[in-house]
């Protein structure tokens, strides 16, 4: 008797702990799909950042025509003044109108050097008209702008890391108009995943079915068409916060994604490596003025060349996730190595995922 009631308590902690896990997998509607009308729109404008260190632009005929046009609607006599300052730059700034925004309602801006600015960091967005695709004003972006790389130098040295040309500005611009979102269809709801899957649309139409929604059916990968009874279109708000509440597990992606210019890596869950061995290293050069390597008669300075020997490394299938992150820990490699490692790999066949590189 003790050991069939040590099997069931085991078995009954194992069902536990898997349907734990299976809740924590899953998502709401809302964050996957979106209704086929809400759609996004895409802001462009042209500005002037103020208030740099000497790093604005050099070649000043855009950034100083402009700001020569600016101060002169401001009532300021610019005739003779020289506005040769490398403490201005001309930008694009570029945002995203979400659906059902409202006027006098914020969104974040993205702030981009137009000419040869090194550095926009510490600048100051002026009042910059953000246009839509018709050329129409829907929002104005003033502010001051975060960056997150560094381009500092000085006489003996100097310091780059990611991108000092391009900053941010939360909650920069106020929106000015509005893009009406129209449902043109009054008897169904359609559903648009954000991402096409079969395996997630047949997923999430099941879910949508069992949550008092029978004739939810999926149109292709992307769509789903919800009918509505009287009742449901009376109340759509209600009826579509419903929908949108539902949980549901989206099918797991097989993808690495890798932006080269940080060095950031993210590995999915369905990544799969086939037994593989390999090798990586190569020739370095070390141009230096200290002693104990060639000399060279030009330059004056001495260079070392090392030839690194690296032995092959057998790496073992990997099932799951953990399993790969422990392979590619062997290597030893730093994140810019393993870039050109998952290229390689991706080449051989031994990697089975999608490779995005940004």
């Amino acid at each position: 008797m003790k050991k069939i009631l040590l099997v069931i308590v085991f078995i009954s902690i194992s069902v536990t702990n898997f349907a734990q896990q299976t809740n924590e997998m899953k998502v709401r509607l809302k964050d996957i799909a979106s209704l086929i009308e809400a759609r996004d729109n895409q802001l462009i404008g042209y500005g002037i950042v103020v208030g740099l260190r000497g790093t604005g632009d050099s070649r000043t005929g855009l950034t100083g025509n402009t700001l020569r046009n600016l101060l002169s609607k401001m009532g300021v006599s610019v005739s003779g003044a020289d506005l040769n300052s490398r403490n201005v730059a001309s930008v694009i700034t570029t945002a995203t109108l979400p659906p059902f925004i409202k006027k006098g309602q914020r969104i974040s801006v993205t702030v981009s050097s137009l000419g040869n600015s090194t550095s926009l960091s510490g600048g100051t967005l002026i009042m910059t008209p953000l246009l839509g695709a018709d050329m129409k004003t829907y929002a104005v972006a003033q502010g001051a702008i975060v960056v997150d790389g560094i381009n500092e130098s000085s006489s003996t040295g100097s310091l780059v890391k990611n991108q000092s040309t391009v900053g941010f500005i939360s909650n920069g611009a106020i929106v000015e108009a509005e893009v009406p979102v129209i449902f043109s269809d009054q008897h169904n709801i359609t559903i648009v995943l954000n991402e096409p899957n079969f395996s997630t649309v047949r997923n999430t139409a099941k879910a949508i079915q069992n949550s008092g929604f029978p004739g939810a059916k999926a149109i292709d990968a992307t769509t789903i068409k919800i009918p509505l009874t009287d009742l449901n279109s009376s109340d759509l708000i209600t009826t579509i916060a419903q929908i949108e509440n539902i949980e549901l597990v989206p099918d797991q992606s097989s993808k690495i994604v890798i932006n080269s210019k940080t060095g950031t890596i993210i590995v999915g869950e369905r990544v799969r490596l086939f037994p593989v061995a390999i090798t990586h290293g190569g020739l370095s050069i070390k141009i230096s003025n200290e002693d104990g390597g060639v000399f060279n008669n030009q330059t004056g300075e001495s260079i070392t060349i090392t030839n690194e020997k690296n032995s092959f490394s057998y790496i073992p299938a990997s099932t799951t996730l953990s399993n790969l992150v422990d392979s590619l820990n062997q290597i030893g490699a730093s994140p810019k190595d393993l870039v050109s490692i998952f290229q390689a790999l991706k080449e051989s066949g031994a990697l089975k995922c999608d490779l995005d590189i940004l």
